[in-house]
């Protein structure tokens, strides 16, 4: 379904050029708000338990709130966003964020603490769904892949910096120092926003009213060529949500590394995240989408698997646990800029409700493999494997079933 007449490559070719490294850093910025929410304070999980007397379930429960306000925030800011322009509900969105922060910081409980996790996801998520809107406004087809793998190159940045300068903090700091960056993070978005940000969607282009802009999830929900390539991309990334909210127990309490030695590692994986990434746009000159999704979501359920196994199996050392979880990662940073694309080319008069759709059914699956995660936790790493590997099974089956059907 398309709520266009002309093709989105047309439209591509009629758009003047624009300066893509720009808008990469500073969509990459609006971005980062939800990486660094989640992993600058992944090293102090042990010091926030410590801190608050919690069970480990409970300090995660802080990453699951985070994950489910992105996923119900965004539903909000994208007609928000095709409604009255893409700089406001920004702005708002980070003055949230700011807000948020400083109460995490300033939280006496472990309750306290979910619950300003909560609402710092509610600003957070502002940032990640109306960058892929002003990303959808400049372009489409290859040039949106394009600017999604740079955004993703700028935004690979976040996860191997963060969890290092959180190791840093609270090894100087008390642990809340991690919210206070935070804080600091969301000022400089909002003097971004102000200063260095126009406005990208015409009047022209803008829903008439905010009911115009909800009623376009109605379209979107029964368009099989959006839902296919967001709910492959979302079981994919539930994946990786799997990885952020149980790899500090596993890699710190079960292997013994330390909060800096862990930041590290979460570095590496993300060098993996950007590396694949950028493979996106070369390889769409060359292949269809579809088949260089197959391609990767095959690898992925091939390492879950394999991942899966080896912990069954009581192999799973430190080693091989990480080079499997570098090589998962890579498969989640080469298909997204592609499953996003596809997802939300076809919908330049609805782009925010499109990403916001996207990020929604992408962060519930997030939110719900790490609520899986949690329930199942019993001090050993089978419960990461096996969520990783179930999580890999549906975004496989996503993928594959419906063209099976249509072949047979």
């Amino acid at each position: 379904m398309s709520d266009t007449p002309s093709t989105p490559a047309a439209q591509a070719a009629a758009r003047p050029p624009f300066p893509l490294a720009r808008f990469a850093i500073i969509l990459g910025l609006l971005t980062a708000a939800g990486p660094i929410g989640i992993d600058l304070y992944l090293p102090a999980f042990p010091a926030i338990q410590q801190s608050y007397g919690a069970e480990t379930g409970q300090v995660q429960l802080t990453l699951v709130a985070f994950f489910v306000a992105l996923a119900f925030g965004q539903l909000i800011y994208g007609p928000l966003a095709d409604r009255f322009g893409r700089k406001g509900p920004l702005a708002f969105g980070f003055a949230v964020f700011l807000a948020a922060s400083i109460g995490a910081a300033l939280s006496t409980s472990i309750s306290a603490l979910i619950v300003w996790r909560f609402l710092q996801g509610i600003g957070a998520c502002a940032g990640m769904v109306i960058s892929r809107s002003i990303a959808r406004d400049l372009g489409t087809g290859e040039r949106v892949a394009r600017l999604f793998s740079l955004t993703v190159l700028v935004l690979g940045v976040s996860p191997i910096l963060a969890p290092s300068l959180g190791a840093a903090l609270i090894a100087v700091f008390p642990w809340k120092a991690t919210f206070w960056f935070m804080a600091g993070f969301a000022t400089v978005a909002l003097c971004v926003i102000a200063f260095a940000l126009e406005e990208t969607l015409s009047p022209t282009n803008r829903a008439k009213n905010l009911q115009a802009a909800f009623v376009a999830y109605g379209r979107l929900l029964v368009d099989p060529h959006f839902l296919r390539p967001v709910l492959t991309g979302a079981f994919a990334q539930a994946g990786f949500f799997t990885y952020l909210a149980g790899s500090p127990a596993v890699l710190i309490s079960l292997h013994g590394v330390s909060p800096t030695e862990y930041s590290l590692l979460f570095g590496l994986n993300a060098i993996a995240l950007i590396g694949a990434s950028q493979l996106s746009a070369p390889l769409l000159r060359r292949f269809l989408p579809g088949r260089i999704v197959g391609v990767i979501m095959s690898a992925y359920l091939v390492l879950a698997l394999t991942l899966l196994a080896i912990t069954l199996l009581r192999l799973d050392g430190l080693i091989i646990t990480v080079a499997l979880l570098f090589f998962i990662t890579a498969c989640l940073g080469g298909s997204f800029p592609i499953t996003a694309m596809q997802a939300i080319e076809h919908h330049p008069k609805a782009a925010g409700a499109a990403s916001a759709l996207m990020g929604a059914i992408q962060f519930g699956a997030g939110a719900l493999a790490s609520i899986v995660l949690s329930a199942l936790a019993n001090g050993t790493a089978l419960p990461l494997a096996a969520t990783i590997a179930g999580c890999a099974i549906l975004a496989s089956a996503v993928h594959f079933l419906p063209r099976l059907a249509e072949r047979a």
